[in-house]
């Protein structure tokens, strides 16, 4: 038995949805079964075979992609179990629903990866788009549990209608991060973009320095030593890996309550560098 490894012979001429490629989805299959598969790109389909080199088989539960680009749509999408390290970068919709197991990205990710998630881990080790741990438009929550750990940078509107879960942002977020937050908790250890928290109603943005202008809705409530953050260190230590990239955090910060405007139930709590 030899791990799966699919690898992209050329770039498409447009986008391919392969979310059909998970290991749980394709556990069991043989090589001809794999190689048969259809991926819908715009108003035709394409075999596995037209796209990829296939070696190994499905009885493992982890999965190659190798050569990837930003052509490659909803990577993991929806996956139960197993781990897909993608080599190269991602498309959008990475992780789109997962339920568990977990995704890593050597390259960069497009926009709404991890959207819509309620379980599992994706990591991107160079930076994302928009919308990371989103809500697809139309959709009242976002993310709703898992964690996603991106050690570049990350576009706008990080953590938008987000319900549960845990973002870790290394580099720098930009506007309206932590958007309409129902819930859960982001942090981010570069700068952020303007308007964090934007509509936030409940919920915790974790960020390392003060934004360039405090939006007008939040309220300040003094410096506190606060717990949660020192229980939240001891997670980090406990996960390892990325996880550590994000100590150490100090307990003692400023904290902001708000969003006013929407019942001001969250907080954006500053200063997390010992």
């Amino acid at each position: 038995m030899t791990e799966l490894c699919l690898t992209l012979k050329h770039t498409p001429a447009q986008m391919v949805d392969v979310s059909a490629l998970t290991p749980d989805l394709l556990a069991g299959k043989g090589r001809e079964d794999i190689l048969r598969i259809e991926l819908p790109t715009g108003n035709r389909k394409l075999r596995v075979a037209d796209l990829f080199d296939l070696s190994g088989d499905g009885a493992q539960s982890s999965l190659t992609i190798r050569a990837s680009t930003d052509r490659l749509a909803s990577i993991g999408a929806h996956m139960q179990s197993g781990t897909i390290a993608i080599e190269g970068d991602c498309g959008p919709y990475g992780g789109l629903g997962m339920r568990g197991g977990k995704i890593v990205v050597h390259g960069t990710a497009a926009a709404f990866v991890g959207c819509g998630m309620r379980g599992g881990a994706i990591e991107v080790r160079g930076d994302a788009g928009d919308f990371v741990g989103g809500a697809l438009p139309g959709d009242k929550q976002g993310m709703r549990g898992g964690s996603v750990v991106i050690h570049g940078n990350a576009g706008d509107r990080a953590g938008d209608r987000m319900r549960r879960g845990l973002i870790l942002i290394a580099g720098d977020a930009g506007a309206y991060c932590g958007s309409r937050m129902l819930a859960g908790t982001i942090v981010v250890s570069g700068r952020v973009g303007h308007s964090p928290g934007f509509g936030l109603k409940r919920g915790t943005l974790l960020l390392a320095h003060p934004p360039a202008e405090m939006p007008a809705t939040f309220q300040d409530a003094g410096e506190y030593e606060l717990l949660f953050l020192t229980l939240l260190a001891k997670h980090f230590e406990h996960e390892g890996g990325p996880f550590k990239t994000f100590l150490p955090l100090s307990r003692r910060v400023r904290r902001y309550c708000g969003d006013l405007a929407t019942g001001g139930k969250g907080e954006m709590l500053l200063g997390l560098s010992s």
